[in-house]
């Protein structure tokens, strides 16, 4: 029988690599000549000559190292790349909604995200072990994990991206995951890993439940909880019982305005207005023309045919709660006002209104500067008239105040994949119009309005659609009262 070498070098394995033994025991696994240098002499044999065929016993050609190391760790490199930054944006996601979602899904879900942020980061701690010699049995398995988790996450940013229809700077990071993880499992199917792992169907079945529970927690924070539980709100203006004053010449009319929440989702309050406007009238016997009462239609949806209107004037105005406002279940914002008729002044009926709009503490949130961010057309000191508002919103020469601000999702999913957007709440002062032929209201006089928007731009100029203000659970609403002066003074001398 003939000695054998005492090293044997193996033919290179499909990665490259080629095992070494020595007396029959396998030492390791090198990449390249060098690397079998450094595995010859921790095994105690410094001064082995490698091209001795008595030394070494080469089962394939001593020059065949198919491994090229740079291509194999720039895929290493970029498998840990695409994992990290997956790993981080999770992790920043799913810490702000783990604490601060507005819904309780949305809190369930950033839990999730925290979890898969911390897979993925043990998988790209398994990358080196991965592409080099797998000394570690699971790294294969902790790889794909990752990849998986990664492919899964980015997808529902990636469908919630589309589903919101904007576009943020985080689009292209989701596609440029969405192409790493195509390219990351084709790679690892190449390599074969599917066959390495232990237990390929307790992985498999690990994997398609937790892509349920998060695909599940996301439909249940961003759709079922915020479109389950009504908004319910009473809001009503109504009249009190008026007064006259000593000298019979004032009638003094009490406004009760009722706003509460009587659900159990809390609101913002976006904006709120009151006001009283008084109608000079005269009764006509012939009844008003074709002209009048249809005008009448168009304006203000009813006409009287026997009163003629005159130009308004207004009464009094003010907010029934501050912008910004919380409103929790169980909270009510009621107010009663009391404004002054004069009797001798023509006027034959009173008109009370209010506004309110507010949006859903559980779908937005309403920037921290907007209940400090009132800004006014008009000098604080003096009250004139110093700009315009947008040629969008008013006249030349017409007044307004306005309070905006960011508007922040539910989420900070929510936030990442869609556009930022701005809510502004403009109370407007129409001024007198000397071209209007049939002005609305008496020179010198105003008609104030509330106009609320949430937009795409700061200046709120473009206003987004009604499906688009949905998510926010944007509400304005408008009620408004009407009695004679007759009606008043009869209630105010029982």
């Amino acid at each position: 029988m003939r000695n054998e070498p005492p090293i044997v070098v193996e033919a290179p394995d499909d990665r490259g690599q080629r095992a070494v033994r020595v007396r029959g025991e396998t030492i390791g696994r090198a990449w390249s000549r060098r690397g079998l240098e450094r595995l010859t002499r921790r095994a105690g044999l410094p001064d082995l000559d490698l091209d001795d065929p008595g030394q070494v016993d080469w089962l394939e050609d001593p020059s065949d190292w198919p491994d090229r190391p740079w291509r194999r760790r720039a895929a290493g490199a970029l498998t840990a790349l695409g994992l990290l930054v997956s790993a981080a944006v999770l992790f920043y996601v799913g810490t702000k909604d783990a604490v601060n979602a507005l819904a309780y899904g949305g809190r369930v879900v950033g839990v999730v995200f925290v979890t898969a942020s911390l897979v993925e980061a043990v998988a790209a701690l398994a990358v080196s072990d991965y592409w080099g010699n797998r000394a570690l049995r699971y790294s294969g398995t902790a790889v794909l994990v990752g990849v998986v988790s990664v492919t899964v996450t980015d997808l529902m940013f990636l469908i919630t991206q589309i589903q919101g229809r904007s576009f943020t700077i985080f689009l292209w990071l989701w596609i440029g995951l969405a192409l790493w993880a195509a390219w990351a499992l084709w790679t690892l199917t190449r390599q074969g890993v599917w066959q390495q792992i232990p237990h390929l169907k307790g992985v498999a079945m690990s994997v398609v439940v937790s892509t349920i529970i998060g695909v599940a927690g996301l439909v249940y924070s961003q759709m079922y909880i915020p479109y389950s539980a009504p908004v319910e709100t009473p809001f009503s203006v109504s009249f009190g019982k008026p007064a006259l004053s000593a000298d019979g010449t004032v009638l003094h009319v009490p406004e009760h305005v009722q706003f509460r929440n009587t659900g159990s989702v809390r609101i913002y309050v976006v904006g709120t207005l009151w006001k009283a406007v008084a109608w000079p009238t005269r009764f006509t016997e012939k009844g008003t023309g074709e002209d009048t009462w249809k005008r009448e239609i168009q304006d203000f949806a009813e006409t009287v045919r026997h009163v003629a209107y005159q130009p308004s004037r207004m009464l009094g105005l003010g907010t029934f709660a501050d912008p910004g406002d919380r409103l929790d279940p169980g909270d009510d914002l009621s107010r009663d006002f009391v404004v002054d008729v004069p009797l001798r002044s023509g006027i034959g009926r009173v008109e009370i209104a209010a506004y309110t709009s507010f949006i859903r503490a559980d779908r937005g949130k309403l920037g921290n500067s907007y209940e400090y961010s009132e800004e006014t057309s008009w000098n604080p000191t003096t009250g004139k008239h110093e700009r315009d508002g947008p040629d969008w919103l008013t006249g030349t020469g017409s007044d307004f105040m306005r309070f905006h601000a960011k508007i922040y999702h539910s989420s900070e999913m929510l936030n990442l994949t869609h556009a930022t957007d701005y809510v502004s709440a403009w109370w407007v002062l129409p001024t007198w119009n000397a071209q209007d032929s049939r002005p609305l209201v008496a020179k010198g006089d105003t008609d104030p309005y509330l106009y609320v928007s949430i937009a795409r731009k700061a200046n709120g100029s473009e206003q987004l659609s009604d499906s688009e203000q949905e998510p926010y659970g944007m509400n304005t609403k408008f009620r408004w009262a009407e009695m004679s002066v007759d009606q008043l003074l009869k209630a105010a001398r029982k």
